[in-house]
């Protein structure tokens, strides 16, 4: 019984440090349409260390789950930058900006 007991808690503690591995934030972007979030979402789905991101368009919040051991939210900003979309403090990368769709554009979908 106390092999048991002890047993559970060894589990019930990995599965703790597991969760503070793998934080959840939410970023401020510009995004503007349905095209910024197929974007933003294809390219980071596939980045190494991050397990979920959606982007709400309404809001322009993107919801990110990341293991912390692999990638920071820094980097994680980095990457929304350099895609052409500002990431809360971090400013679109201007050159990538341009490359953009009208709509996806700050102010693309008011004109």
């Amino acid at each position: 019984m106390k092999q048991l007991l002890v047993m559970c808690l060894l589990v019930m503690t990995n599965i703790g440090l597991a969760q503070e591995k793998k934080p959840q934030v939410v970023i401020q972007t510009s995004a503007e349409c349905g095209m910024c979030k197929e974007k933003i979402e294809s390219k980071l789905n596939y980045v190494k260390g991050i397990l979920f991101a959606e982007l709400d368009v309404e809001s322009k919040q993107l919801s990110i789950k990341y293991n912390t051991a692999k990638i920071s939210i820094d980097e994680i900003k980095k990457i929304i930058s350099e895609l052409g979309y500002d990431a809360d403090d971090v400013n679109a990368n201007p050159e990538s900006v341009m490359k953009l769709p009208a709509c996806c554009r700050p102010g693309g979908m008011d004109h």
